[in-house]
């Protein structure tokens, strides 16, 4: 009985999600449309005991799909209307950074590219956690890293003189 509850409770936050989504107007409302939406996707994957997919779903998705589209909306320079203005150009220095940013991530996320030997035989979820957390956990971290800096080297270079 709880479990039809608790699927109809989610079904409505889906469709109230993805019609807040769809027809908004505003960037931040729809972005809050899309979160609810991947909230009640994960709650699916939660009510159908696939936790760790949920937990995926709400690290990458409602995490990192949503807090990007809250650092475009917050770096997007605006014109004198308040409208974005996305006609500015990358400066040649900005090219070669995000190039070198680019060479280097590839090179730490090269060696995780070849799965091991041992990664076919996997049965239990403690066997998946062993081989993410242990033998590919410096290639994750150093790509984290990464990707802080690209993303602290963006609010500066889009900060300007303004800020």
């Amino acid at each position: 009985m709880t479990a039809i509850v608790v699927f109809w409770l989610l079904s409505a936050l889906a469709i109230a999600g993805a019609l807040l989504a769809i027809t908004s107007r505003d960037v931040l409302r729809t972005a809050g449309g899309l979160g609810a939406f991947l909230l009640a996707v994960a709650g699916f994957f939660a009510l159908y005991g696939a936790g760790l997919i949920a937990l995926a779903e709400i690290f990458l998705y409602v995490g990192g799909v949503l807090v990007l589209i809250l650092f475009a909306m917050m770096l997007v320079h605006r014109s004198e209307r308040g409208r974005p203005d996305l006609e500015s150009r990358p400066s040649v220095a900005a090219v070669f950074a995000s190039a070198a940013f680019v060479v280097a991530l590839i090179g730490v996320l090269a060696p995780a590219a070849v799965l091991p030997r041992a990664a076919t035989n996997m049965s239990t979820p403690s066997d998946v956690a062993e081989l993410l957390l242990g033998t590919y956990l410096p290639q994750f971290e150093i790509a984290g890293v990464l990707l802080l800096a690209g993303l602290a080297a963006v609010v500066a270079v889009m900060g300007g003189d303004d800020r």
